[in-house]
């Protein structure tokens, strides 16, 4: 008897608590669990977790532990305002509004302050059907399941590269919202006085930092519609005075190859006798859609001389270019001759063009360059988190050990190939089968 109303003392206790503090518990594990979980999912790299993904600075191509990441800084924010709750419900609540706040940063982040992270991710949605497109047309198939990409996203508007971020966010960004949320509830239901001043206040802070980090792309825009109207109206010199204030107030256009055509065939149209990169990249879109890529990489190394971003649109431009050259050149049987571009590629836009490590090694296998070819699956082993990609990796470095006569070697990417895809795995079985 003792023991059962014992049981039923700290069963009410229990409850108790939890229905006094179950928006804090809960809210509280969700953001601490969100460190561990998946904050951006990359179509082709590895998903960087809460603990990876900083909050200041670029991501790397292979994702580490940062102590300004999203994962730490909200941890700490949070514990923060949880050992000092004894003191004030305030600082609770302070250190809610900052999780929010950084909720609300992360897909503004990749949106408008990191053109790269944006391109890159967009690229990788691309580069994912061409190469299978390639494996289908060139190697054995595997019939695995595959995550679907979108294969184009509209990138124009700010509110177009908002959604395209967002896209991309993983379990770990919804996660935190939604503690960070919970908290902020729990929170406002313990201050005491004027509660709505107290409210608006520190709304004040996720809305500040959405303000900050709207505004220069929204300024970018206004400009950038404002060149289209006076390009349309003929009004030249006005057009690229606008294109270029857009391209000063929004990093995304200042990266965008397309204005910096724009602005050379303008300057052409004007009668400017001047050289300048945009003339340069004009002149390269021109060769480029007549695929013409050897003058079009001409023009665009030009281009990249001048410096400053531009030359970073040139190369990333050059780059893409040399792509589209390499597999011209494949599709005609000049596998060397494709190789060489598609090195140059990846030598140009290191981490845009990772994908490119795979038709490298296909093709360096068709030259009879094993080792080679091995060398170039081992960065597609270490860079992919893409299943299908991985299982084809490892069925052709099983390939490329059976050639080199490294039997055991050959067996063991066999079977990693069949364990990343092993649902009708035909490379894979088929070489073990000694088919």
């Amino acid at each position: 008897m003792k023991i059962g109303k014992r049981v039923e003392l700290w069963a009410g206790v229990g409850a108790t608590i939890w229905a006094t503090y179950w928006l804090l518990f809960v809210g509280s594990f969700l953001v601490f669990g969100s460190a561990i979980l998946k904050w951006v999912n990359f179509p082709f790299s590895h998903h960087p977790y809460g603990l990876q993904l900083p909050l200041l600075g670029n991501i790397e191509l292979l994702p580490h532990l940062s102590l300004l990441s999203y994962g730490v800084l909200g941890a700490c924010v949070l514990a923060t305002g949880l050992a000092l709750l004894c003191r004030s419900d305030t600082f609770l609540a302070v250190a809610a509004a900052i999780l929010i706040a950084f909720w609300v940063a992360a897909p503004c982040q990749i949106a408008f302050q990191q053109p790269a992270l944006l391109r890159r991710l967009n690229a990788e949605t691309q580069d994912l059907p061409m190469i299978r497109g390639f494996t289908k047309t060139y190697l054995p198939v595997n019939y695995g399941p595959a995550a679907e990409y979108s294969k184009h996203f509209e990138l124009d508007t700010v509110w177009d590269r908002f959604v395209a971020a967002y896209s991309f966010l993983g379990l770990g960004w919804y996660c935190f919202g939604i503690g960070s949320f919970l908290i902020a509830t729990y929170s406002i239901r313990r201050l005491r006085g004027e509660r709505g001043m107290t409210v608006l206040a520190l709304g004040g802070i996720p809305i500040g930092v959405l303000i900050i980090f709207l505004t220069p792309p929204v300024i970018g825009q206004h400009y950038f519609i404002s060149a289209c109207t006076a390009e349309a109206q003929g009004n030249n010199e006005k057009a690229i005075t606008h294109y270029r204030k857009a391209m000063w107030w929004d990093q995304w256009r200042g990266q965008d190859i397309n204005i910096y055509a724009t602005i050379g065939d303008l300057e052409r149209l004007s009668g400017s006798g001047e050289d300048s990169p945009e003339k340069h990249i004009s002149r390269a879109e021109e060769f480029k859609e007549a695929r013409e890529y050897e003058p079009a990489v001409f023009e665009l190394s030009r281009a990249a001389a001048w410096g400053g971003a531009g030359a970073i649109a040139s190369r990333c431009e050059s780059a893409r270019t040399r792509v589209d050259f390499g597999i011209a050149l494949y599709n005609a049987g000049g596998i060397g001759a494709a190789v060489t571009q598609w090195q140059q590629a990846l030598i140009e836009d290191p981490v845009q063009q990772q994908g490119l490590a795979f038709l490298i090694a296909r093709g360096n296998y068709d030259l009879g360059r094993y080792q080679a070819s091995l060398d170039a699956l081992n960065g597609i082993l270490k860079a992919s988190g893409d299943k299908p990609l991985l299982a084809n990796a490892y069925s052709l470095a099983g390939d490329c050990y059976l050639k080199l006569g490294r039997d055991t070697d050959a067996r063991r990417s066999y079977n990693l190939s069949l364990k990343e895809d092993i649902l009708v795995n035909f490379w894979a079985m088929s070489a073990l089968g000694g088919d």
